[in-house]
């Protein structure tokens, strides 16, 4: 399972056996409770409080959440253990900002501008995706499409074999995208930030070489999962 949320910074920790990997967003100070904990275990919360220069109140809605991640336990009488995703990879998240894009993009599915929503629904099928990098007559990139914005377009009752794909897309102005230097956290933080599931990867310098001008590829949440799989599996 792979949980994505707002981000501010980004963590990533993964159950035993890895089958799960969890992204969740903690503060600065949730970090440094999490460390305490799985430092000084078993910990009381006036003992975390003295660590970090705070009082007990202070932290304890900060406690309360960790508690309800299952990133801390809490035991009366005893203090705070970790709880049942104790084990942080510092290893993998080292990984993550080290890796680019460039090391895990997939090649993108592109559609012409002049095709109609309706062969674009079949494309989506036929090719098990769910976003189309849509190319103009010089074949550039103009925009994309997704099966949410195919589905606007049905839902307004509207003539999927006569509207051309360019009404459904978002055009290339307001799309989002990644260059092949972008660190895999940068990716992971702009798909949760944009709330979307793929995103097209252009590289300016290289606009002539590449059959759609500046477009390498694309990162998509699969892309992201299987990356971080691996790094799970190198260690075990």
């Amino acid at each position: 399972m792979l949980k994505f949320t707002d981000p501010c910074s980004l963590i990533i920790y993964t159950t035993p056996l890895h089958k799960e990997v969890i992204i969740i967003q903690l503060s600065e100070r949730q970090q440094e409770i999490v460390d305490i904990v799985q430092r000084l275990a078993p910990v009381t919360g006036d003992k975390i409080a003295e660590t970090l220069g705070l009082t007990r109140p202070t932290l304890r809605s900060d406690l309360a959440l960790l508690v309800m991640l299952g990133l801390v336990d809490a035991k009366p009488k005893v203090g705070y253990l970790p709880g049942r995703y104790p084990k942080y990879d510092s290893h993998i998240g080292n990984m993550l900002k080290k890796l680019t894009v460039a090391d895990i993009l997939s090649d993108p599915i592109l559609i012409s501008g002049e095709t109609t929503a309706y062969d674009a629904v079949l494309m989506l099928f036929q090719q098990n995706t769910g976003t189309l990098m849509v190319t103009g007559e010089e074949q550039e990139l103009i925009g994309i499409v997704t099966r949410k914005d195919l589905l606007k377009v049905m839902l307004g009752h509207t003539d999927l074999h006569t509207v051309p794909v360019t009404m459904a897309m978002t055009r290339r102005a307001q799309m989002t995208t990644l260059a092949p230097e972008d660190s895999l956290l940068e990716a992971i933080s702009r798909l949760i930030r944009h709330q979307v599931n793929c995103l097209p990867v252009l590289d300016e310098q290289c606009s002539s070489s590449t059959p759609i001008q500046g477009l390498v590829g694309r990162v998509t949440k699969t892309d992201i999962m299987n990356a971080i799989l691996s790094l799970t599996e190198e260690k075990t």
